[in-house]
């Protein structure tokens, strides 16, 4: 039996690497799609310039059943970096596949941030308005416009998957909770204490295993979507920057002390949201899927990742991949 082929766009980033995993794990030939792609099936994209022409004959060749974008960029801030990474990307990629012919269903993940700020104890569901109001989540919505009008005009099989804030092993070293496991890693090494530095922005967010949103994704491949096809993957949860960075330092058995740095003026705004709880009933019901995994087997299985010696980095360009 043939095992159906998906292309994963920024398979090197951060989601991009959990995506492949559970694809390769639920019966999937994947090809990784990125700047530096690995493996022995993969696409090479170039390092500047459109994608169009380099991928649309590599779909028509390969004829995936899946398309899956999970490439984008937040923790770089330049505006122009970030506009290509998500904005034009998303367009290049729908464009190749609809030159292409190839009648695969296209999985793009855009992000929590493109919503507007709702006030607590409010979830977020999918009808929330989108008014973002930093400039990854701006960049992140016009990439879903963009991709969405060609989608509606060329007849693509397209689905959305509004990731909340990802977390998990191979996280960015320049995340909170990546910078936390980097000083808590260096007090390790050096038998001492770590200081964790956190800003008291008083924010909540929704914090959701990489691995849940990559399982997510193979159940959107080929779920009976209808007309919801704008789908949110969280937890469910709200919860506090400082709570998580105290699970993962809890985790470590690294003796520490948790500083909460007053928050500069227009801190908060620019981070993007103070509060963040995902409604996922209609993933729930959609998709068939859930978060299966605990804010404990996250933090301990980042730990894991990190005592293996594997690289603690994601990606930076089109291939990052990371969630605010």
């Amino acid at each position: 039996m043939t095992r159906p082929r998906a292309v994963v766009v920024g398979a090197s980033g951060f989601l991009g690497r959990h995506v492949r995993s559970a694809l390769t794990t639920a019966g999937w030939q994947v090809v990784a799609a990125a700047r530096h792609p690995d493996g022995p099936r993969r696409i090479a994209l170039p390092p500047a310039g459109p994608l169009r022409p380099v991928l649309t004959p590599a779909l028509r060749d390969l004829s995936p059943a899946l398309v899956v974008n999970a490439a984008g960029l937040i923790w770089r801030p330049e505006p122009a970096a970030m506009a290509v990474a998500n904005a034009e990307v998303p367009e290049q990629i729908a464009l190749a596949l609809a030159d292409s012919g190839v009648p695969a269903r296209l999985v793009h993940l855009g992000s929590c941030l493109e919503y507007a700020p709702v006030p607590p104890p409010v979830a977020i569901d999918e009808r929330t308005p989108t008014r973002p109001t930093s400039p990854y989540g701006r960049t992140k919505l016009e990439g879903c416009r963009r991709l969405g009008a060609v989608a509606a005009a060329r007849g693509l099989d397209a689905v959305v998957l509004r990731v909340f804030n990802a977390i998990g092993p191979g996280m960015s070293p320049v995340s909170v909770l990546g910078a936390a496991l980097a000083a808590l890693r260096a007090a390790r090494g050096r038998g001492g204490r770590a200081e964790l530095r956190l800003l008291n922005l008083r924010q909540h967010r929704d914090y959701v295993d990489a691995r849940d949103v990559a399982d997510a994704v193979v159940a959107a491949a080929t779920a009976a979507v209808g007309e919801d096809r704008t789908l949110n993957v969280g937890s469910g949860v709200a919860r506090s920057a400082e709570e998580v960075v105290r699970a993962l330092a809890g985790a470590s058995g690294v003796g520490h002390d948790l500083v909460l740095v007053p928050a500069p003026a227009g801190a908060a705004r620019a981070a993007g949201a103070g509060w963040q709880l995902a409604d996922i009933r209609r993933a729930r019901a959609v998709l068939g899927w859930s978060p299966r995994r605990s804010l404990s087997t996250t933090v301990r299985d980042v730990w894991s990742y990190a005592d293996a010696d594997y690289p603690a980095h994601a990606t930076h360009g089109r291939e990052k991949g990371e969630q605010a």
